[in-house]
């Protein structure tokens, strides 16, 4: 009976790659607990020797023993002499720890951190950085942390040298968020936004309301980084040949009465609003705008703003799940449009 108790069944429950920069026994940890969160080891099952894994990676003993010993005293596994190692325990496997690394912290951010967050409860604790649009401090704050967790989530700069920096990970335990849609998300699980197609379709569904203006524009400024934008917006207007523009410098930006104002960034809001009081424009009558991303006051001011948006909140709760159920699933968001009087 204790034979079969102590039979490793699967050779693959350990996981080494030299490569990243996780500590080796950290990953050793990792995959033990991994295994069993998985169920591929049960109560009662053996893990492979110390000698076996020692041989099967060309590692040093010492970062396996130190592996097991954190697992025994975790109360996860426990040995007998000659025999070897065995799961003790299936309910005490490593709380999930996780990295949670965005660009900048804003409203709507904060919506899905606390859906995020809400969704968890105590399965896991989160703790949060930032890299600023910054790759540097992006690939500093990884190399400087991720040994001290065994979950990682990152909204990733796209970046030609991101890729090499994301291999650093444990791709078994790395979540995309939010960013890096196309360049990505078939490469590790999360939950990205599609921002390219997101543009595109609410365009093609709404050409009728289109019609009413006599120009669309694009306000994106130097703030933001989700180009996928532009080429969604770029896209549907090559096929819809009606006058389109996209400004990058907002600031100088002065409207024309008949343009319906797309609006990224929410410093160029108030000034868009003011400007149109001026004139004496009623917005959503020959003068239009639509911010992008939901908050509160968007649905106060000026009668009401017309909103397009992700959805924070689901992301935050798709996200949670992915992580707590052990999925290795990629998932786009959903996108919001709120209607209000200025569209």
């Amino acid at each position: 009976m204790q034979e079969e108790l102590f039979n490793v069944k699967d050779q693959q429950i350990i996981k080494v790659d030299p490569a990243l920069s996780i500590p080796i026994y950290r990953q050793i940890v990792d995959s033990v607990n991994q295994a069993i969160q998985k169920k591929l080891l049960k109560l009662g099952d053996g893990i492979p020797s110390v000698n076996s894994v020692a041989s099967e990676f060309s590692i040093a003993r010492g970062s396996i023993f130190k592996a097991y010993d954190e697992l025994r005293s975790a109360g996860v596994i426990d040995s007998i002499p000659g025999k070897g190692f065995f799961v003790l325990n299936t309910e005490k496997s490593q709380k999930t720890n996780i990295f949670l690394l965005m660009s900048t912290f804003n409203p709507y951010r904060e919506v899905f951190f606390n859906s995020f967050i809400s969704k968890l409860k105590d399965q896991g604790t989160v703790d949060l950085y930032f890299h600023h649009h910054n790759v540097a401090v992006m690939e500093t704050l990884i190399q400087n942390h991720t040994s001290h967790y065994n979950t990682f989530v990152v909204m990733p700069e796209v970046h030609k040298r991101t890729k090499d920096i994301l291999k650093r990970f444990d791709g078994r335990r790395l979540y995309i968020l939010d960013s890096g849609h196309k360049e990505f998300s078939k490469r590790y699980p999360g939950v990205t936004q599609p921002y390219e197609m997101d543009i595109f379709h609410f365009l093609a569904d709404n050409v009728d309301r289109l019609e009413r203006y006599n120009r669309t524009v694009l306000l994106f400024s130097g703030n933001m980084r989700n180009y996928g934008v532009i080429k969604g917006f770029e896209s549907y207007f090559k096929q819809d040949n009606r006058p389109s523009l996209v400004v990058h410098e907002t600031s100088s930006y002065r409207p024309e009465k008949g343009d319906l104002c797309i609006v990224m960034d929410d410093n160029d809001l108030v000034p868009l609003i003011v400007y149109a009081r001026t004139k004496n424009w009623k917005l959503g009558d020959r003068f239009g705008i639509i911010s992008y991303y939901e908050t509160p006051l968007k649905s106060v001011i000026s009668e009401g703003i017309s909103t397009i948006s992700p959805d924070f909140e689901q992301m935050g709760q798709t996200l949670a799940n992915l992580i707590m159920e052990n999925r290795n699933d990629h998932i786009e968001n959903s996108f919001l449009f709120i209607d209000r009087n200025s569209f």
